[in-house]
């Protein structure tokens, strides 16, 4: 055994096993990139009802991170591989790319077809999603009701505004992915939304398609850019603020509740349609119920059992 070996942290007692926690994490990534594939539905959403929002923020600011940086200029690979995380992102990515490129025919074949049952299982994971986010606040006080108030005004407003016309330029297209890249991190905001509204998100559709590199190559740039300002803004903010921050995160998701309304009538802003009939009103409210009941039932398998809450350190 070498030293390397003897200092490998080991897993806790009554830690899941790494490669179940592995596939764990992947089937949250395949979750988190369904919800990227939704309009309207943020892949922060997501995370947030999945549990690892925290997690998933810390893993990718720890790239501008001191630990990542000295590890990579000594050559130590495998300890800038633990400082992001690299396991869980490594998982949680793959999660991601299948549910991206597996799921996207389907998921809009779904949407084109009955997009009253797609969105109103969105609106049941977000409806049940918020009230499980305020619960961790630990002080509920006049500032997170503030932050929620904002966080819930902030999701609705961008929600109904009217997307802009394009304008061109290499660096409208990076600042552009660098927004949306941070929206996306953010609960309740959808970066695909974000490029509409900036007018882009054709134009990035159709560099993909052509594999654009005078699009697609400013488009990572910003979107690498703006995704480890985002992340580690928002990590320093959650350590130094967690319970307004999370009041403003529930906000977030009561506010995008407006995006993802099961009766839309098309338009291109968000609106409150009514059901065309008894039947679609019908199936709406039991895919509503659907998505409630996934929530309720991941939040009551997440919950430690008595054992593994009386082996837990004190908070």
């Amino acid at each position: 055994m070498n030293a390397s070996d003897a200092s490998a942290p080991h897993a806790p007692r009554g830690a899941p096993h790494p490669r179940r926690a592995a596939l764990a994490t992947a089937a949250r990534g395949v979750g988190i990139g369904a919800a990227d594939l939704v309009p309207g539905v943020s892949g922060g959403t997501m995370a947030l009802i999945l549990g690892i929002y925290p997690r998933l923020i810390g893993a990718i600011a720890a790239f501008t991170g001191q630990p990542f940086r000295a590890a990579l200029r000594h050559g130590r690979l495998l300890a800038a591989w633990r400082a992001v995380d690299g396991a869980f992102l490594a998982a949680l990515g793959a999660g991601m790319a299948v549910a991206i490129v597996g799921l996207a025919g389907a998921l809009s074949f779904a949407l084109d077809r009955y997009p009253v049952a797609v969105y109103g299982a969105f609106f049941g994971l977000i409806l049940a999603s918020a009230p499980l986010v305020f619960r961790r606040v630990r002080r509920p006080g006049v500032r997170v009701w503030a932050a929620a108030a904002l966080g819930t005004a902030f999701a609705w407003t961008l929600a109904g505004l009217v997307p802009l016309e394009a304008p061109g330029g290499a660096w409208v297209v990076a600042a552009s992915g660098a927004a949306a890249v941070a929206a996306l991190l953010l609960p309740g905001v959808s970066g695909a939304f974000v490029l509409l509204l900036l007018g882009q998100y054709e134009r990035v559709l159709q560099a993909v398609a052509t594999l654009d590199a005078g699009v697609l190559l400013p488009l990572a740039a910003g979107m690498v850019a703006g995704g480890l300002l985002a992340a580690r803004t928002l990590a320093a903010v959650l350590a130094r603020y967690p319970d307004p921050t999370l009041g403003l995160l529930a906000g977030f998701l009561v506010g995008a509740l407006r995006k993802v309304w099961p009766w839309q009538d098309g338009a291109a802003v968000a609106t409150f349609a009514a059901p065309a009939g008894p039947a679609e009103a019908a199936l709406g409210v039991t895919f509503v119920a659907l998505g409630v009941g996934v929530v309720v039932m991941l939040e009551t398998l997440a919950r430690p059992r008595p054992r593994e809450r009386a082996s837990m350190p004190p908070r």
